[in-house]
């Protein structure tokens, strides 16, 4: 969310997260925002404010997106799964700051928990802190991502007059017949890929080059401007004969399903990328729920990022196996809001900031 603030020309003022390698990875791209590695339950709001260098009432935007195990259909959801309780830490960071704008960012499971229940109470519960909301499920498709992503994203204003939804800028290559449809066409999978280092299983860095040139605009906005050049991330899982074999037998779009009896496993929920769509949404287990199009073997950290849409130079601190104490790579980029969505609601907001009489944007 504060890569695609920053591309807006929003400042972010202070962050926190309470896992180490989480917060690495956001000092390291976001080098002039104090962080405080913190859990969000025990951090006390002057401290935040004190880090941020501001008074109430003085920033523009609060955002923030708590865990969401408890609140996924992935998941069991259970009605009494103590996470689902941490939009009310939200809320508590929503009275002590008084932001004129937040945005808070959940799976799609939200909207149906306990028959809407959950959403409902979260609706009130940023009302009665006196913001006008609005929500919406959005797909990170529609603003260029290529992955089909939904989420809900909830927006509320401090007083009068609900934030509005930026409008689609992406669609279905069947729309585009349409004189008066001004979106541009969905990113595909392979739009976004085919400019990569080709590595097999096993192959790839950590820190890499560019071997050929992007081939179109999507490839040429995500070279980046940290350190133009370099491919960060960019490391493939080591596979098996047998599973090559597997992922061999699947087809561009195709599913477990495809793979001959002899060569099946337990394991049914993995997906071989279609190149001419947008991905599937991308989890925190791509490298092995999601093959790359072309080459049987799960995606990298970066690959998974070019779907996400971050830079090639944003990098990313951590493991790549679940063996270590704090979230691995794969857990940052799944559970990451695309930047490119991230700055269309931040263009929003922008224009709302502009507008307002006495209202001071904090823009870099």
């Amino acid at each position: 969310m504060a890569e695609g603030f920053k591309r807006a020309g929003f400042k972010a003022l202070v962050a926190t997260d309470y896992d180490l390698m989480a917060g690495r990875t956001f000092q390291h791209n976001h080098p002039d925002t104090p962080f405080i590695l913190a859990d969000i339950a025990e951090l006390d709001t002057d401290d935040l404010m004190s880090a941020a260098k501001v008074q109430p009432g003085e920033v523009d935007v609060v955002c923030g997106g708590p865990p969401c195990q408890g609140f996924s259909l992935a998941g069991a959801r259970l009605a009494d799964d103590p996470r689902n309780q941490l939009f009310l830490e939200f809320a508590r960071v929503l009275c002590a700051v008084q932001p004129r704008f937040f945005i808070f960012e959940n799976v799609a499971g939200l909207i149906s928990m306990q028959g809407g229940a959950v959403l409902t109470a979260i609706l009130s519960t940023f009302r009665e802190l006196g913001y006008s909301c609005s929500w919406k499920l959005v797909n990170a498709a529609d603003y260029g991502v290529p992955q089909s992503r939904p989420r809900v994203i909830i927006m509320g204003h401090r007083g009068e007059g609900a934030p509005t939804f930026p409008p689609a800028t992406h669609g279905p290559s069947s729309q585009q017949s349409s004189f008066f449809n001004q979106t541009q066409p969905y990113v595909t999978a392979w739009e976004a890929l085919s400019d990569l280092p080709v590595v097999y299983q096993g192959q790839g860095d950590e820190i890499s080059i560019h071997t050929q040139p992007p081939s179109n605009s999507y490839q040429r906005d995500r070279r980046g401007t940290r350190v133009p050049g370099f491919v960060y991330n960019h490391r493939a899982t080591g596979h098996s004969q047998e599973i090559i074999a597997r992922y061999e037998s699947i087809p561009e779009g195709g599913s477990a399903k495809d793979v001959p009896p002899h060569l099946q496993t337990k394991k049914k929920n993995y997906f071989r990328l279609a190149g001419d769509r947008p991905s599937r949404t991308v989890t925190c287990n791509h490298r092995t729920d999601i093959l790359h199009p072309k080459i049987p073997r799960g995606t990298t950290v970066r690959e998974a990022a070019r779907l996400q849409s971050f830079d090639d130079d944003y990098q990313f601190f951590g493991n790549l196996t679940r063996k270590a104490k704090y979230v691995t790579q794969d857990d940052q980029v799944g559970n990451a809001v695309p930047p490119l969505l991230a700055e269309a609601l931040a263009n929003q907001i922008y224009i709302r900031l502009q507008n307002a009489e006495g209202c001071s944007v904090a823009a870099e």
